[in-house]
This record gives structure tokens, C-alpha cells and sequence, in this order.
């Protein structure tokens, strides 16, 4: 027995929030992927299933393959090839290929140790209620004609790259033809045009109205234009004017199928609702880090959760999402993956709860979601966050809101989307309930760049609590337009000398602004070398051309009034090209050219295998143009120099290339931090995504820690409004929680003078009493204000002695030009730099000119105590 699943599940077919689940005999609860037909059936029934688990064995949900005549007892036997065993024996987990259906990864707590990854093996396992243990297993035969096959198919999976040619002519000959094709593939719009389908017929539009008419009740409903989602669906935007409601259809495959979800209308607050008043902000990920945003925010009767995204690397890919209870909403900030990349696992979990973004974010979202989930498909090491069916679901119940306009998503919340100047659709999110309020930035930069206006300061309201990002909150950029010149200078330099230039680039916002820098410097106007895209950057910007609308009014003028192809085109100098298959690469680099693909890092995508090739050549550049992670290849080739080695992809590369790294980062500096900081004017400033030392710059900077609750937690730390930081001393909190000044009564009394100190100050600011401990205090007016100083009993006696040196009108070192803060400061003096009587004298000693009548700008208070 190789590759089968035979797993039977008792319970019965419940729907929640348009989610269907199995309800098993002991009361435990499974989603559904997919069901063999469209007619649920009522009542208990046994199912044929195929489990999806996590590493440790939890059953996430089930395939439903059939259902079975009469109820049977419950089953899980699972046949298949060992991928992964887990230390000391704690899991195993079983990679099982199904003909014509998904192949399953299934993970089974407990193992054999005589099991070996590769082996085929038969488990059966027992559930203990969501888990899947190990009972007995049984290791299976594999036959040699298999072990030939795997091994031929293996041997044909080497990569085209690694093929010698022989002859140095045909090669010559053969990179010129397959260049001409690249250069003419190209559609008539000059950029690369996805698959398309035939537009929809008018019968199937108003069939599609039809359904969605049936299925709300609602009459009026006015499709917009059609949007191509994939190969395969359309996708319409509902408005309906008598109710005001949102609604969205979908139209996949060959055959009608209708989807629709209807924006839910918002409740009537509940009587429990008025009573909350409570900000309470726990971040979930991106805690003293970068990766994995997330954060709770329980504000008012409701729980918020801002962005789900997913860490690049590493065993534990998802944010603290156990820290939620029953979240109401997630509101998104941009598309970038350590943002965005676990949205599908939430809504699998909270599938009743609202998911809103900007129409730009959820634009992109289409392409970062699927690139991720093809990631976790073809890696063996990535862990299955989500499948297909949570994928689509996901997008298609993604609401979206303008930017700059107010919304409420549940009852008395109001929520506005900031542009954040970070990429196309980036927004920071900004939260009022009654009278509290918190701003969260997520990714921003306060500049212009070519892709995207900067955030406006002016736009940002004043908030309770402000949750910042300070990933360069240690540095300052240099002019953001000096480093784009460096870098077309450097690019045009490297292939004017018959070279090749590599810029690994962010697929999300760094490619395209490095394209439209290429597409509109000078420099490059009288330059024929090609610019080549390839991996992600490709369908991002894809994107980008679809949504014109969105991006900054010099590119759509590119448009609409040079009639200019912003990206991609084959016919403008110099020509830019995608590349659509792994053969084409070679070729890219056979001649002068420019490459620009993802990813940035250089941890994965083609970016890789170019950089393996080009670092070994003398005559080649390798440009890294932005933020790289510590432990990333990118980060490590910036302090190579030539003859030292790198490790890509497994291969052992001598550096020969030049290597330069340029600052064109979609995230602001330390200035930008704190003309925010200052302009929103929090009680508590929270800072996160960012490497512990720029996180720790940014609360020393200026008077941040003198004006602001500064927190900089890790991920579960719980920060709430009016609760001072632990580690605040009384008067610490009292010199962030009082005013820095206040006012004072001036009494006459002849030639005296009384200052009356307020009562709150001198009762409730532990800074009083701090200054009057002693029960007199200095104050010294500097011609505008008074200020006021603690006097200890030893400063007592020695202003006394001073004034009376002062007043004896005898030469004495009080009198002395040399005497200074009661040392002696004369050079020539054996008191030099000593600390002195004021009524004593030395030969050295040199009257200064005193006018008495200033004498009275120290003053001596005693405190008056009512």
C-alpha cells in the first residue's frame, strides 16, 4: 500500500458565516475544505476524509472525499513517503501524493526509530480531539521500476543553468536568436499582458445579477465593471442605492458558479457596549523584530486586530495568534508579506470577522498572497499556512476603503486609512472609540519617491497612543534623489564597459521605482542595453499599470499626455523585457544588460541564480538597493570585498564583481520618526519593526523620554492607556504627566516678595517635593522666567557665607574675579581648581567690579506652608 489515505470522521455538516464544518460525535469542530457535492446533507453521516495537519499534528481541517452508506467506526491510516521526523522521535510526517487532487503533507505526533526520510511507511493513527498520535506503523516495499523512476525524474529536474556548451559559436549564435524573441514577444501594449478571458456575455451578467438579486432580497443592485481574478474568474463590485450596501460577485470557470458576499450592515450597539473604556494595545509579532506584524488592540466593547503578516524564515512563520479571543475586525496596512502573509490563516480562524484595507492594498494583495502560497507549495521545508479555498475566500471577502475619508466598521468605532508613503495602496490606520484614540503607522516614509507621494504630516491627527515602525530609527537617509542619480550613473558606467548590472529588488514597490528611474533618466535615453524584469516584479507591476489611478500624477502623465508605456516596453530606449521562463535567463546575461529581480534579499527567486553567475565575473556589478535583513545574503555580499567567498544556494562563489549598495528605502529615518512623533503628541509612544538597537535610538532621541510613555515590548506585553511603563521612577512619571510649567502668584509686601506656588503643584507633583526638601529653594529670574533649583543644607551655609563675603566689603575670594562656583579658577594660584572659603584670600587675588543691585536675582524662598 503506497500514497492512501483512508480516514473515516463521524458528525454532522454545520455553516457558520458561509464556512462549512464537520461537527464531530464529541462535540469538536472541523472546517471543511471541500465537499463532494453541493447538496449538504442533514444529520450524523461517516465521511471518507483527508486531514490537513500542522507540524504538531493538529487537525486544521478536513477534504471530505465521500460519504459512506451506513455510519462506520472512525479510522485514520495513512500510507505515504517520509519528509520530516522531528527531534527525539516527536512527530513524523507523511508526504502523500493523490492523482488528480492536491498532495497532502500529514503530521502524526510520535514516530519509529527505524524510520528514515524518503522511506515509505503505513501509520495508523488515533485522535485524541484535534490531534492526530501515532499507534503502530508499518514500513512498505518500494518497488526498483519506482525507485528508477524516481531517480530519472530526478536527474531531469537539474537546472538548464548548469548545461555546458561546446561550441562557443552556436552558443553565440544561439543567445542572439533567443534574445530577438525576447525582444518581440512583447504584446501590441507594450507591456506583458497576463492570459485573458473572452468578456463575459451579456446573458451571463444578468444571470449573475439575477443570482444576486435571490440571494439578498435586494432589488436595485448596480454591477460595476468587470476585473479578471487568475485565469479562470471575474469579479464584479455591487452597489445597491435604496440600502446603500456593498456586495461582491464571483464568476469562475467554464461553468456559471455565483459567489457572493454581502458587506455586513452595522449592528446596533449592545447595552454592554457603553459601559467599556479601556485602550489596550498587545502586540502579536513585529515585537524588537522585524516580521510577523501583528497586534491586538482591545478598544472599547471591541477586539481589533492591525495587519497579519508572516516572518520570512524560520520554523515559526505566524504571528501570537492564540493571543486573540473572538476578534470584530482586522484592518490591513499594505501588501508587503511580514504584513499581510498570514491574513488567510486568520480568516480560516475568525471567519466571522470583517477584513477591510485600501483598494490598492487588496489590488496587490491578489498577487502576494498566491506568490506565497506558491512558495509554501513547491517548498518542502515551508509549513502549509493555507490552501487554495482559504485563499480564495480570503480575497474575495476583503472589503476595501478609501483613503482619507472616516468609516465606522462597528458601532461608535471610527477608523480612518492615512496614505503612509510607503508602496501603492500603504496607509497608517487611525482609531477613535468615545475619547480614545491610537494611531498606528505600519510602514511609512515622509518623502516622495517615483511610485508613491510621501505622508503628509498634515494629515496625521494628534492620538493616545501612536504604534510606530523604526526599522532605520538609528540612521539618517542621504537626499533620496543624490543616491538615484549615484545609482544610474553606476548602472550606465558597469554596461557602457560591456558588463552586466544586478539589482535584487523588492517585487513590491523597490522594482518599480527603480524602473521608472531607468525609464525617465537622461542617462539612459541614448542607451539601447536592455533592462530585464524578472520572478514577482513581474505581476506586481502588472498591477501597478492596471491601477494608474493610484499612482502619482507624474507616471499617469507619462500616459495619458506623452502616451509613454510607464513599465514595460519593447519599442522605448532603453528596451525593458520580462522574463517568463528560467531558459530565458541565461540569455539575459549574455550580452550588456541591466536585471532587476526579486528578491532583494537574495534569500530566494532569481535573483539568486543571477547573482551566482554574475559575482564570478570581473566585469559585472551587483547594486543592492535597499534594507537587508542581518542574516540575509544581501547583507553578508556588503562586506565582501574581491577574492573573498559567498555560499548561494548551496554553491561556493569567489567574489569578482563590484559591489555597491545604494539608499532608495521605502521606510523613513529618524528624522521622519520624529517630526511624527512630535506631530501626533501621544501619551504613549510603542515602537516596533525594527532591530533593538534603532529601536532603543528612537526613545533616547530628543525629549522623547521626558514627554512620552516609551514602550518597547515584546510580543504578549500588554501596553494600556494611563499605565505608566513599570520600570518609571514616581518622578519620571510625574515629569511626563505634569506640565513642564505653571503659573505662580507674585505677593508685595513692601520691599518683600511672596511666590505663591499652586496647591495641585504643591500636593500632587512629586517634583515639589523634591525641590523643597530642605524647606528653602533657589530661584533665579533669567529675565523671562523664574526658575527654581532644590537647596540642601550644606548649599544653605555656603550661600550664606558667599553673601556675607559679598556684603563685607573687604577683598576676599567672593569678590574675586577668579572665584566660580566656589572654585578657585585662577592658573597661578596654589588654590587652582580647589574648592574654597568665599571669605578667604590669596596673593593672586583680583577684584571684580560688583553692582549691588543684582545682588537680588538669587533668591533664597522659604517654603510657606498653609
Amino acid at each position: 500500500m503506497t500514497n492512501t489515505i483512508q480516514c473515516t470522521l463521524t458528525g454532522n455538516i454545520e455553516s457558520v458565516a458561509q464556512v462549512n464544518y464537520l461537527l464531530s460525535q464529541d462535540g469538536l469542530r472541523f472546517k471543511i475544505k471541500t465537499l463532494p457535492t453541493d447538496d449538504i446533507p442533514t444529520g450524523i453521516h461517516s465521511w471518507q476524509v483527508a486531514p490537513n495537519t500542522s507540524s504538531d499534528g493538529v487537525i486544521g481541517s478536513l477534504y471530505l472525499e465521500a460519504m459512506t452508506e451506513t455510519v462506520q467506526e472512525e479510522q485514520w491510516l495513512i500510507a505515504g513517503r517520509v519528509v520530516q521526523l522531528g527531534k527525539r522521535g516527536q512527530f513524523v510526517q507523511l508526504k502523500v501524493s493523490r492523482p488528480g487532487q492536491k498532495t497532502l503533507k500529514i503530521s502524526v505526533l510520535g514516530s519509529s526509530k527505524h524510520m528514515k526520510i524518503g522511506e515509505l511507511w503505513e501509520v495508523v493513527a488515533k485522535r485524541q480531539r484535534d490531534t492526530l498520535i501515532l499507534h503502530r506503523a508499518l514500513p512498505q516495499v518500494e518497488h526498483n521500476s519506482n525507485s528508477r523512476a524516481a531517480s530519472k525524474k530526478n536527474r531531469s529536474h537539474k537546472p538548464v543553468e548548469s548545461r555546458k556548451y561546446k561550441h562557443e559559436s552556436t552558443f553565440q549564435q544561439t543567445q542572439t536568436t533567443l534574445l530577438q524573441q525576447a525582444l518581440t514577444r512583447l504584446s501590441d501594449d507594450h507591456y506583458p499582458s497576463k492570459s485573458t478571458l473572452a468578456a463575459p456575455p451579456t446573458e451571463t451578467i444578468d444571470r449573475v445579477l439575477a443570482t444576486l438579486k435571490q440571494k439578498t432580497g435586494v432589488k436595485d443592485w448596480q454591477l460595476d465593471l468587470p476585473k479578471q481574478r487568475g485565469r479562470t474568474r471575474w469579479e464584479w463590485e455591487a452597489f445597491s442605492p435604496s440600502t446603500q450596501q456593498q456586495a461582491r460577485v464571483s464568476l469562475k470557470g467554464n461553468y456559471i458558479h455565483v459567489y457572493y458576499y454581502q458587506f455586513p450592515d452595522i449592528p446596533s450597539p449592545s447595552v454592554d457596549s457603553q459601559s467599556y473604556d479601556r485602550l489596550i494595545v498587545t502586540p502579536l509579532g513585529a515585537a524588537r523584530s522585524i516580521g510577523a506584524s501583528c497586534f491586538q488592540i482591545l478598544i472599547g466593547p471591541y477586539e481589533v486586530v492591525l495587519d497579519c503578516g508572516t516572518r520570512p524564515k524560520g520554523y515559526d512563520p505566524l504571528p501570537a495568534l492564540d493571543y486573540l479571543d473572538n476578534p470584530n475586525l482586522l484592518l490591513i496596512s499594505h501588501s508587503h508579506q511580514d504584513h499581510l502573509g498570514a491574513v488567510p490563516v486568520f480568516h480560516s480562524r475568525y471567519p466571522g470577522a470583517r477584513m477591510i484595507s485600501t483598494h490598492g492594498t487588496r489590488e496587490i494583495a491578489h498577487v502576494m498572497l498566491r506568490d506565497g502560497l506558491k512558495i509554501q507549495q513547491l517548498n518542502e521545508d515551508s509549513p502549509e499556512l493555507f490552501d487554495e479555498t482559504d485563499l480564495e475566500q480570503t480575497l474575495f471577502q476583503l472589503e476595501t476603503q478609501p483613503v482619507g475619508k472616516d468609516f465606522e466598521p462597528l458601532p461608535g468605532l471610527m477608523v480612518r486609512f492615512i496614505n503612509a508613503g510607503h508602496i501603492l495602496g500603504a496607509a497608517c490606520i487611525y482609531l477613535r472609540y468615545k475619547d480614545m484614540s491610537l494611531l498606528y503607522t505600519g510602514d511609512f516614509h515622509t518623502t516622495n519617491s517615483r511610485s508613491t507621494n510621501g505622508l503628509n504630516l498634515a494629515e496625521l491627527p494628534e492620538a493616545d497612543i501612536l504604534i510606530t515602525e523604526s526599522t532605520y530609527g538609528s540612521s539618517v537617509h542621504p537626499a533620496r534623489r543624490n543616491q538615484e542619480t549615484a545609482l544610474m550613473e553606476s548602472i550606465a558606467e558597469v554596461v557602457q564597459a560591456g558588463g552586466n548590472v544586478l539589482i535584487p529588488s523588492f517585487a513590491l514597490g523597490r522594482a518599480q521605482e527603480i524602473l521608472l528611474a531607468i525609464r525617465t533618466s537622461k542617462l539612459f535615453n541614448k542607451l539601447t542595453v536592455p533592462i530585464f524584469v524578472d520572478g514577482l516584479v513581474r505581476a506586481v507591476t502588472e498591477v501597478f499599470r492596471e491601477n494608474l489611478d493610484l499612482l502619482p500624477i507624474p507616471v499617469q502623465n507619462l500616459v495619458k499626455i506623452n502616451g509613454q508605456e510607464p513599465f514595460f516596453d519593447k519599442t522605448s530606449i532603453p528596451p525593458i523585457i520580462s522574463i517568463e521562463h528560467f531558459r530565458e535567463r541565461p540569455i539575459a546575461i549574455a550580452k550588456p544588460s541591466v536585471i532587476v529581480a526579486s528578491s532583494g534579499m537574495l534569500t530566494g527567486g532569481p535573483s539568486v541564480y543571477y547573482a551566482s553567475v554574475l559575482l564570478e565575473r570581473e566585469n559585472a556589478a551587483i547594486f543592492i538597493s535597499g534594507y537587508t535583513d542581518e542574516e540575509s545574503p544581501g547583507r553578508l555580499l556588503q562586506s565582501l570585498k574581491t577574492g573573498d567567498t559567498i555560499e548561494l544556494d548551496g554553491k561556493p562563489i569567489t567574489v569578482k564583481a563590484q559591489i555597491k549598495r545604494f539608499n532608495l528605502s521605502a521606510h523613513t529615518d529618524k528624522v521622519g520618526l520624529g517630526q511624527v512623533i512630535n506631530k501626533v503628541k501621544p501619551k504613549h509612544l510603542v515602537l516596533i519593526h525594527g532591530e533593538l538597537e534603532a529601536l532603543h535610538q528612537v526613545a533616547r532621541s530628543g525629549d522623547n523620554q521626558s514627554l512620552f510613555y516609551i514602550h518597547i515590548p515584546a510580543v504578549g506585553d500588554k501596553i494600556e492607556l494611563g499605565v505608566a511603563p513599570e520600570q518609571l521612577s514616581r518622578q519620571q512619571i510625574a515629569k511626563i504627566q505634569q506640565p513642564q510649567e505653571f503659573d505662580v502668584m507674585v505677593e508685595t509686601f513692601g520691599t518683600d516678595a511672596w511666590l505663591r506656588v499652586p496647591e495641585e503643584v504643591v500636593e500632587k507633583d512629586p517634583r515639589w517635593q523634591t525641590l523643597s526638601i530642605s524647606g528653602i529653594i533657589k530661584a533665579r529670574w533669567d529675565g523671562v522666567n523664574l526658575k527654581l533649583a532644590p537647596m540642601q543644607p550644606e548649599m544653605i551655609i555656603q550661600e550664606e557665607e558667599i553673601e556675607a563675603g559679598l556684603k563685607s566689603g573687604k577683598d576676599c575670594c567672593a569678590v574675586c574675579q577668579f572665584f566660580s562656583g566656589r572654585f578657585c579658577e585662577s592658573p597661578d594660584s596654589p588654590l587652582f581648581e580647589r574648592r574654597v572659603d568665599p571669605l578667604a584670600i590669596c596673593d593672586q587675588f583680583q577684584s571684580k567690579v560688583q553692582d549691588l543691585s543684582t545682588l537680588d536675582t538669587d533668591l533664597l524662598l522659604a517654603e510657606e506652608v498653609d
